[in-house]
């Protein structure tokens, strides 16, 4: 081999590792962060990664164990990544198959969102009356509307044939309600003239009662829709004769205030001091006291008692 070839092979050498070398420090800093999933706790988090508890809650700024829920997200402290590396390679190689649609800049942090042994939704096992219409409101993201309804941001898109995030306010989309509570898809499906219903009832059953009295109302009416023994409407189980006073003396018909709607949110949101009552009443101006007096007595909040 004559000294100019070798001369040309150690040049190009040097300068493959050059280029490699800049190639490296102009990468970007990427990070990892996870997105928190139904059933996830901290401690299995920590044990995927090979953190300790303590070091994922620092990185993120956690003091609670409880303070994490689903959809938030947690940053993975960089040194210790995962204990197969081959699956962290794995990972930043699948950026670069999308360097067509990515764009990265020197000396900028980008975050890596993944999501461990993610499928593919399968929307067609979701039954057609466990999917509703929803509206979406002002600051409405993907990321919430998936927390709010137990659901992943991937099936949301499969179920309204989206290839983006984009939600503009006052868009019609199809939402799952298959993985929430009775009480929960009661919530997302009241209508604002149920909402206006049920706090004309607040108003003018309690309007005189402590606002837990009031949301307490608003919860046996909320407890008597989700009930088998009542009516499954707002309007059936405020105006079943002989229910609720406020009927009766036409005091349903006043316009409530603004405490009265707060209660209303308060009680569909979840909140209920009675433990599950399904009646109350006020013992010094009941007239049928005896009608109560054989059911267990969960509470008492102001002047009502609360009972099953």
């Amino acid at each position: 081999m004559t000294n100019t070839k070798i001369f040309t092979k150690y040049f190009l050498i040097l300068a493959a590792i050059l280029i490699f070398s800049t190639a490296v420090n102009a990468a970007p800093s990427l990070s990892l962060i996870y997105v928190i999933q139904q059933g996830d706790t901290l401690s299995e988090i920590a044990a995927d990664y090979d953190v300790e508890i303590e070091q994922l809650k620092a990185e993120n700024n956690i003091s609670n164990l409880a303070d994490i829920k689903m959809g938030d997200e947690l940053v993975i402290p960089k040194k210790l990544v995962k204990k197969d590396q081959k699956e962290t390679e794995t990972l930043f190689s699948d950026f670069k198959t999308r360097k067509e649609e990515l764009s990265f800049s020197i000396n900028t942090h980008y975050a890596a969102r993944i999501n461990p042994g993610h499928q593919a939704p399968d929307i067609d096992k979701i039954p057609e009356d466990k999917i509703i219409d929803y509206y979406v409101g002002p600051g409405d993201t993907l990321y919430d509307l998936a927390r709010d309804f137990s659901t992943t941001i991937g099936t949301i898109l499969a179920l309204n044939d989206k290839d983006n995030s984009y939600l503009r306010s006052g868009e019609k989309i199809r939402l799952p309600i298959h993985n929430l509570t009775s009480h929960q898809i009661l919530n997302h499906r009241v209508s604002k003239q149920e909402l206006d219903l049920l706090a004309r009832a607040i108003y003018g059953e309690s309007r005189g009662e402590p606002y837990v009295g009031q949301v307490a109302v608003a919860a046996v009416i909320i407890n008597r829709v989700l009930s088998r023994q009542f009516p499954n409407t707002f309007a059936q189980v405020i105006y079943q004769g002989g229910q609720f006073s406020a009927v009766s003396d036409g005091q349903i018909n006043l316009t409530p205030n603004q405490t009265a709607y707060r209660a209303a949110r308060e009680a569909l949101n979840g909140s209920d001091p009675t433990n599950g009552a399904l009646y109350f009443y006020n013992p010094r101006t009941a007239t049928r006291v005896s009608f109560f007096e054989g059911r267990r007595v969960i509470t008492k909040i102001g002047d009502h008692v609360f009972v099953e």
